[in-house]
């Protein structure tokens, strides 16, 4: 859904890049060159001619795309059809990342501003490493922004023996960030296998299992749409991409340790639903996104329970002030051997009005939408047992 393989540019016939990942704020433009590396007498000589071909000519084609970016309003895709308008230039933020294939370790890599931005580098081996771990949008642009800011501030020198896996094993470490506070960073080969190696990586990884209920949620909701088996029953429904794209991003960006409590949150949820033990609920996220899960009969009326939800988000909305998002996911309670269908609504309202708390109080008088809700606290660490 927000990413475009080899879209067009100025020229409607020639390839803008060969991923651009448009998921509102950030946009990402991915340059790939495979160039494979010959072997002279002069290793610095080959060192130089691979490095021109695979480094710097991408670096060319991603400023050339970003400067079309610019001046753009909408992806054009591969086949000629206008797709998702590009993030508002005010707020939108641009990382380049060039993958330089080819080389099989035996040339550096080399990062940094080369010449109009900040280009990351990355080959086979650092790319895989840092995407299988860095899973989630909110992630991976979190480490590419966390590199920038550290060669932006100038604040900092790094001396660097290790790879980019040993970088980003710094980068965990520290919280998800790196240090601002040393005049030198010396980057030693190892920190990475020390790292994975540890009890409490080991544990995260068992916990973030429970998350991947959460990527389901969205593969499903993302494939529906591409497969457009979205149905929109009544007049305030939209199947449009702009329109769910916009909810299905709001669950997209939640990052790696967020999904964890939400996937857990909902499996417990389809439990208790399927019996009979509740009905909705409202799941606080920590990205500070307020989510409502409905289950109701598999023969109930799905308009019903699409007006049930819209009403819900809106009650939700009231009761958390400080937060003006609000998205609701409905599904049929669980039966062993039954199907089931996805509603998802999306509620972004940022003034609350007199009319609107009166509507809420109207709610729950009258059909008792969380008028009483029961509170449960979940403690959840991404290092379990540190």
């Amino acid at each position: 859904m927000w990413s475009y393989d080899s879209p067009r540019g100025k020229d409607s016939g020639k390839e803008l890049c060969d991923i651009l990942v448009v998921c509102d704020p950030d946009l990402i433009i991915f340059s790939v060159k495979d160039v494979g590396f010959k072997e002279t007498e002069s290793i610095y000589v080959d060192w130089e001619r691979w490095q021109r071909k695979a480094i710097e000519e991408s670096s060319k084609q991603i400023y050339g795309a970003e400067r079309w970016v610019n001046q753009a309003k909408y992806v054009v895709t591969k086949e000629g059809r206008t797709a998702l308008e590009f993030p508002d230039a005010a707020q939108r933020q641009i990382h380049r990342v060039a993958v330089a294939l080819g080389a099989q370790g035996k040339a550096p890599l080399y990062f940094g501003d080369l010449g109009k931005g900040f280009v990351h580098v990355f080959d086979e081996v650092s790319l895989g490493v840092v995407m299988d771990e860095l899973d989630t949008i909110s992630d991976f642009v979190g480490y590419l922004s966390g590199k920038e800011q550290l060669y932006a501030s100038g604040a900092n020198t790094l001396v660097q023996s290790g790879g980019e896996e040993d970088l980003l094993a710094l980068y965990l470490q520290n919280g998800r960030e790196f240090p601002n506070e040393a005049d030198v960073i010396i980057l030693d080969v190892g920190l990475w296998g020390a790292f994975i190696g540890t009890p409490e990586y080991r544990s995260k990884k068992e916990a973030d299992v429970a998350s991947y209920v959460w990527d389901r949620l969205i593969e499903t909701l993302a494939e529906d749409f591409r497969c457009e088996k979205l149905v929109a029953e009544d007049p305030f429904s939209s199947t449009t991409l702009p329109d769910m794209e916009k909810v299905i991003r709001v669950m997209a960006r939640e990052n790696r340790f967020c999904r964890r409590p939400l996937g857990k949150q909902f499996i417990e949820f389809l439990e208790l639903s399927g019996r009979h033990e509740v009905r909705a609920r409202i799941v606080p996220s920590l990205s500070g996104v307020q989510y409502v899960f409905l289950a109701c009969p598999h023969d109930e009326d799905r308009k019903h329970r699409l007006a049930e939800l819209a009403a819900r988000c809106l009650v939700v909305r009231g009761l958390k002030r400080e937060h003006s998002l609000v998205v609701g996911i409905a599904t049929e309670q669980y039966e062993s051997g039954k199907g089931y269908s996805l509603d998802v609504l999306y509620l972004n309202k940022k003034d609350w009005t007199a009319d609107d708390q009166e509507q809420l109080q109207y709610l729950q008088r009258e059909f008792g939408y969380f008028s009483h809700p029961r509170q449960s606290h979940l403690r959840e660490d991404e290092y379990p047992g540190q």
